[in-house]
């Protein structure tokens, strides 16, 4: 009661915002489902992994040189909505991180350096993910740029409406027999390009709102001084980016490296899939972490336990939703996406299921860290972790007589999920030291609420097929087995409200102010 009462004023915005980003999301599910569909069909395994193995490599070295500097951006501009210069000096830093992405593509290009670097890979590659891997990671900026000075509909509403024409082209590519690895890439380029402009005017309407003037001239005391800033918030995390760069793409290489490019694309279906699983949840993590922000800057640790204890365990639920269902049904799904030439892909796919569960928990964990500026523990956390997964990535892939077990997709796909439950997980016992969080409480709601759902799922799965409403692969059936699951998921919730992290107490007061809305 005292926590709806307390957060009463604050929380209908937040709730509009993630509303607006939910609905969006929705929107985008198909969407990303069909393009997903698509591309292993149109490209086959091998070239599908040259394609994921490209991007993910420059979408690796973008995050590298990014070195939290677009947290530190985020977390200052939602405390500092009308301050125009924050936007002016990011924007040099964005143009620094493109510009070195132009290069090392450039150096790719050079056959001793990207034969080593882009084993069996065609080398031409590298400059289009390059450009590729700089749109999405600018588009992403700009989307958290909305967020944080709080025009986060109108943001919502670019992507979504660019989304359903992007899918709309690549449908027509695809059933034009036009689409391969270059006009795809051509595509990817008109809907990145068309977010991005439609971003940044949503970013200047909004600023223009709070008559907030955006110029981008900078004088020498005003760059000094976020130079500055930046620098002593990000330069303890130039480690850890490098630590978490050098781990994302080693264990990548040495897939392609020991495996090659067909293992890589069972791993990148595998991948994608996982990340539709977590498109629900992707709505509502930076808006609780703008929230966990604005409440450090008010040294409220109290308000910071309360949003983590209130929406971690909600938002992981609503992950092992999906993500249970996709493991359960993981052949129907890999039959959907991918068709024969994935059937190998069935075991990758259902362990990469899993991974979306603790995405929502680490983003929300590493927040707490941004937000207060404690950047050293995820520098040491990173090198931790470096050490840990590179040794289970190399004992997974490699083959025997290099001390590994030489499992291929399925190993990087262990490798992954593994690693992550231990880095979350300690990333939350960390946080529980210095803010009012039960770790105990939330690892144990970890365990048990997955058993449940993966319980419902695949007795939901046996079921359908007893029933005869098809096989295995059967799209029918698999309908079916998706609704008779979201049924009992819901009726599972309403019983058992401690599933979603919440109290009889706190169920029985949102009905009421439910239907006292109703009636209003």
């Amino acid at each position: 009661m005292g926590y709806f009462k307390e957060m009463q004023g604050a929380t209908p915005t937040l709730a509009r915002r993630y509303g607006f980003k939910l609905m969006a999301n929705v929107a985008s599910v198909p969407v990303y489902l069909i393009m997903e569909a698509i591309l292993p069909r149109a490209l086959g395994p091998a070239m599908y992994g040259n394609y994921s193995f490209a991007t993910n490599l420059f979408q690796q070295l973008s995050g590298f040189l990014d070195m939290g500097t677009s947290t530190c951006f985020y977390n200052a501009l939602s405390r500092r909505q009308s301050e125009g210069g924050l936007i002016a000096f990011y924007l040099r830093v964005a143009g620094l991180v493109g510009l070195i992405s132009l290069v090392a593509a450039l150096v790719m290009l050079w056959p001793p350096a990207g034969g080593v670097l882009m084993p069996n890979v065609p080398l031409w590659l590298a400059p289009l993910a390059a450009l590729w891997a700089f749109l999405t990671w600018w588009g992403r900026v700009l989307r958290s740029m909305n967020d944080a000075i709080g025009v986060t509909v109108q943001s919502e509403m670019v992507r979504t409406v660019v989304s359903l024409l992007a899918v709309a082209l690549l449908a027509g590519l695809f059933f034009a027999d036009w689409l391969n690895i270059g006009t795809l890439f051509l595509q990817q380029y008109l809907m990145l390009a068309a977010t991005a402009i439609g971003y940044w005017i949503v970013t200047r309407r909004g600023l223009a709102e709070r008559d907030t003037l955006l110029s981008l001239a900078l004088g020498r005391k005003e760059r000094r001084a976020y130079t500055r800033e930046f620098f002593d918030y990000s330069h303890p995390l130039f480690v850890q980016a490098l630590l978490s760069f050098l781990l994302l793409t080693a264990e990548r290489w040495l897939l392609q490296w020991f495996d090659g490019s067909t293992e890589q694309g069972f791993f990148a279906l595998s991948q994608k899939v996982s990340m539709a699983c977590f498109l629900f949840v992707s709505a509502m993590t930076p808006l609780v972490m703008r929230e966990l922000s604005i409440a450090w800057g008010k040294r409220d640790t109290e308000a910071m336990g309360r949003l983590m204890t209130r929406f971690a365990p909600l938002l992981y639920v609503v992950a092992a939703y999906f993500s249970c269902f996709t493991l359960a049904e993981g052949p129907a799904l890999v039959d959907i996406f991918g068709g024969a030439e994935f059937a190998a892909a069935i075991l990758p796919v259902q362990i990469m299921a899993l991974y979306p569960l603790h995405q929502a928990y680490g983003q929300l964990a590493g927040s707490v860290f941004h937000a207060t500026g404690r950047t050293r523990v995820l520098r040491n956390m990173a090198g931790l972790e470096c050490v840990y997964g590179l040794a289970a990535a190399w004992f997974l892939l490699a083959p025997a007589e290099y001390f590994g077990l030489g499992m291929g997709a399925v190993g990087l796909a262990v490798k992954t999920v593994f690693v992550q439950f231990l880095t979350v997980n300690a990333y939350l016992w960390l946080a529980s030291r210095f803010i009012p969080l039960d770790f105990w409480r939330n690892l144990a709601h970890q365990l048990w609420s997955v058993a449940l759902l993966l319980g419902l799922a695949f007795a939901c799965r046996y079921l359908t097929v007893a029933l005869g409403l098809g096989g295995a692969t059967s799209l029918m059936r698999f309908l079916c087995s998706g609704v008779l699951y979201t049924i009992v998921c819901a009726v599972l919730c309403l019983a058992l409200p401690q599933m979603l992290g919440m109290g009889r107490q706190e169920v029985r007061e949102l009905y009421r102010r439910f239907a006292v809305s109703r009636r209003g």
